[in-house]
């Protein structure tokens, strides 16, 4: 891979010279002269069909058919590939510290914590993370710059060119998320991580990967394209814990010598016991031979897993490991990762989460159910996306059915698809729940039956502030839904 890597550098390289190449384009629409487009061939779409058009307009062209080579087309193996490695050629300055993450769950949250680690030891970073239909971009504490429409790993020339701009702003460490569909379609190109997170695995979009082997090689390739030599991954070791898939990443990291760092309960990081409460958690472990602890106020085991594998990336950017365990203590839940909406001193909680892998949402129903008080009830509200893997909607109301007192079913982001569908799916895993169609409504009613001590997850859509129904977008956040209903409850509770 690396000797196709510079052989196709060298040949975009030097056409870029001759034909003084500006810019670059997968999109026939937006090319012109001193512009290369890249012919890639998609799900929907493929480039190869207006190669024509983008010659008219004055551009070069890259294409992996052999049959379309011409005068000013030029074949290039690896299409997806090439554009990334040109992007590097047009945005060529990187970071000294590049840090990528990966897994089903816990990207954002581990990118986060990194990021906050490093601002909190006074360490220039950037960060970049999904939010819904935005990425941004944060360096330093402020918002460098929004970019609309994004994908959780962003095209390659907006990604390496987030990257140019970071490194001239002088800034050396930068975390980002690496989605399985990132990886899989190259966007990251030649960059190279200096060390490398791995979270969590388990079953989410096989929509666009058909089955559990090729999500999961999908993202160890990130290792083998895309770290270092002699880089370190660290892993969640519940990862190693469970074959099958635990078998092949074993086999996959020692026949490609990738030296990896668990972390868990079987980790080279041990942790021994968490404790957790409404109040935050407590975590004990032991590491070379040393027993450790820390106190935080963020909620759940899972999360502690987290805020250790993030440790253990910032040490390896040079960071003694005490000093960084010193530091976790200050380190802030993520916006929509079982954020408390109101106060700890409130009669009933509402936390709003992220969830939608039945995986995730089985983790934040028992981390609630060990803080619930005997005498309170566990709520859910929660729905499915529509265009997306369908299998997972069933095994979702199969976890609530176990573990939530008190489901509702409503609307996630149906997209494209039947809203009522979509419900009927998830009530196939339940014996008994409640179905509203509008997710306010939803959130409203549950709030209203709340009663001391009961707990409310609202589940899915975590950070999200749209909906999506249809082809319309619509502002919807169940953060400020929930804030405005618990207020008008404490209001009339008060009243009363």
């Amino acid at each position: 891979m690396e000797k196709l890597k510079n052989i196709m550098q060298a040949k975009i390289t030097s056409l870029f010279r001759k034909y003084n190449i500006k810019n670059i384009s997968c999109d026939s629409r937006n090319v012109k002269a001193a512009y290369a487009f890249f012919a890639i061939k998609g799900r929907d779409f493929d480039g190869n069909f207006f190669i024509t058009e983008a010659l008219t307009k004055g551009a070069i062209v890259f294409s992996d058919d052999l049959k379309q080579e011409s005068e000013k087309v030029f074949y290039l193996p690896n299409i997806r590939l090439a554009f990334a490695i040109a992007s590097g050629v047009l945005y060529p300055k990187l970071p000294k510290n590049l840090i990528a993450v990966t897994g089903t769950n816990g990207k954002s949250s581990v990118v986060a914590y990194i990021y906050q680690i490093l601002n909190i030891l006074g360490l220039d970073s950037a960060s970049l993370g999904t939010l819904g239909l935005e990425s941004t971009i944060k360096i330093n504490n402020d918002f460098l710059a929004s970019l609309p429409n994004l994908l959780t790993t962003p095209d390659p020339m907006t990604f390496r060119k987030i990257l140019n701009e970071v490194k001239e702003m002088g800034i050396d460490n930068f975390a980002f998320e690496a989605s399985s569909h990132g990886i899989f379609q190259g966007r990251l190109g030649d960059v190279k991580v200096k060390t490398a997170g791995f979270t969590s695995f388990s079953q989410d979009h096989l929509d666009y990967h058909n089955n559990m082997e090729s999500y999961l090689k999908a993202k160890l390739q990130l290792f083998v394209n895309n770290l270092e030599e002699g880089g370190e991954v660290v892993i969640n070791s519940e990862i190693l814990d469970f074959p099958p898939y635990s078998d092949i990443i074993k086999e996959f990291l020692e026949e490609k010598r990738i030296r990896y760092f668990l972390v868990g309960k079987t980790g080279d990081i041990k942790i021994k016991n968490i404790k957790t409460s409404l109040v935050g958690t407590e975590v004990y472990f032991e590491y070379n031979g040393k027993n450790h602890h820390f106190n935080t106020s963020i909620i759940g085991s899972f999360q502690a897993t987290n805020l250790l594998i993030s440790a253990r990336i910032v040490a390896n950017l040079g960071v003694d490991f005490d000093l960084v365990i010193e530091k976790l203590q200050h380190v802030n839940a993520v916006t929509g990762r079982l954020q408390r909406i109101g106060d700890i001193e409130d009669d009933f909680q509402i936390f709003v989460d992220y969830a939608h892998t039945h995986d995730a949402l089985e983790r934040s129903l028992l981390e609630l159910r060990k803080i619930k008080a005997k005498n309170g009830k566990l709520y859910l509200v929660f729905g499915c996306g529509g265009d997306r893997d369908q299998s997972k909607r069933l095994l979702m109301g199969k976890v609530a059915c176990k573990l939530a007192d008190y489901t509702v079913v409503t609307n996630d982001n149906p997209r494209n698809e039947d809203p009522k569908k979509i419900r009927l799916d998830i009530l196939k895993g339940l014996i008994r729940a409640e179905e509203i169609d509008s997710r306010e409504q939803a959130i409203e009613n549950t709030i209203a039956k709340l009663n001391k001590n009961d707990i409310l997850l609202i589940a899915g859509k975590g950070h999200e502030d749209y909906q999506i129904i249809g082809n319309k977008t619509s502002f919807f956040s169940d953060i400020e839904i929930a804030k405005k209903l618990l207020i008008l409850k404490k209001t009339i509770s008060i009243k009363q």
